[in-house]
């Protein structure tokens, strides 16, 4: 009888070593501010290279730490605004949830308890930054003084045309926009790990496998969810500022479980199809549609709506 294939094993990168890794990662990073709109998509891969010096069994130090030093070295000799973004962008989007996974690694994690530490340390991170670089003035309110100086903003508003409310309407945008930039940062963190889940695997790490249709949420999110509800509503600045974009991230870790909730309910049939999946998250990202997600997995915290075993339904993330 033949003997039976060997397993494959994923393909090696030892040849490049970390400090090619760490390069490699910095120039996908650098996509994101280069190029308009594709760089948004090709900044996912950019831990891409470090989690695969950790599939080798090597620290990912390796490869980010001189960048990192690097990057915070150009920070401390010239005081470049643009270049803080820089490095505290490059730590966020690729160093951090290569670290993550790193520590979930060695944690019995859930899913959704690790999903929660990498949105709200992301938010504490970018929060962090921008209070320290605007200091003592309200970093919404110079985020978007910078916004509206280098967005273009007055050949936008005659186009559209100032009888009709454009510049106002421009106006409140940006001023959102500001507001809500810690939280957007962790979100688009939050992004980069779930795009990044279902690669482990690949990479032979033991995690990533599990069905995104039984995806729960931290049981103990919804206490960072009244917390930043109530302070939103009663605090004053800046602690209402810090409460709207703790609940805006709250709420995005919750519109994750509320996709799970819809992909169980898909079953195997329709889950499994990428182009049905891609059409309920691009349907689901509508500002109304997006809230009553969200509640549904606020919902299932409390109340289980998902009914039958593990196999019933779902597919992988």
């Amino acid at each position: 009888m033949a003997s039976a294939s060997p397993i494959p094993t994923p393909p090696s990168l030892r040849f490049a070593g970390p400090g090619m890794a760490g390069l490699f990662s910095l120039l996908v990073f650098a996509s994101l501010i280069l190029l308009p709109f594709i760089g948004v998509f090709l900044a996912l891969l950019a831990p891409l290279p470090l989690v695969h010096v950790v599939a080798t069994g090597r620290p990912s130090f390796l490869a980010w730490g001189w960048v990192a030093v690097g990057l915070v070295g150009a920070v401390l000799v010239w005081h470049q605004t643009w270049m803080v973004a820089a490095a505290t962008g490059y730590l966020l989007v690729a160093v951090w949830p290569t670290v993550s996974i790193e520590t979930w690694l060695r944690r019995q994690w859930t899913t959704g308890r690790w999903a929660a530490v990498v949105a709200l340390v992301a938010l504490a991170i970018s929060a962090g930054v921008m209070i320290a670089v605007f200091y003592p003035a309200a970093p919404a309110e110079a985020l978007g003084d910078i916004f509206t100086r280098n967005s273009g903003t007055n050949d936008l508003v005659r186009k559209l045309g100032e009888a009709s409310g454009g510049e106002e309407l421009m106006a409140q945008a940006i001023r959102l926009v500001a507001y809500l930039a810690p939280s957007a940062v962790a979100l688009y963190v939050l992004w980069v790990v779930f795009w990044l889940r279902p690669r482990l695997p690949l990479l032979g790490l033991p995690r990533g496998s599990e069905s995104i249709a039984q995806y729960a949420s931290e049981e103990w999110l919804p206490v960072a969810f009244a917390g930043g509800g109530l302070g939103w509503v009663f605090a004053p600045e800046p602690a209402k500022w810090l409460a709207a974009n703790l609940l805006v991230a709250v709420l995005g870790l919750y519109f994750v479980h509320g996709l799970a909730i819809i992909f169980f309910h898909l079953g195997r049939r329709f889950g499994e199809n990428r182009w049905v999946r891609l059409g309920v998250v691009v349907f689901a990202l509508q500002v109304p549609v997006a809230l009553v997600v969200s509640a549904l997995g606020l919902t299932d915290s409390f109340f289980r709506l998902r009914r039958g075993g593990a196999d019933d339904g779902g597919l992988e993330a």
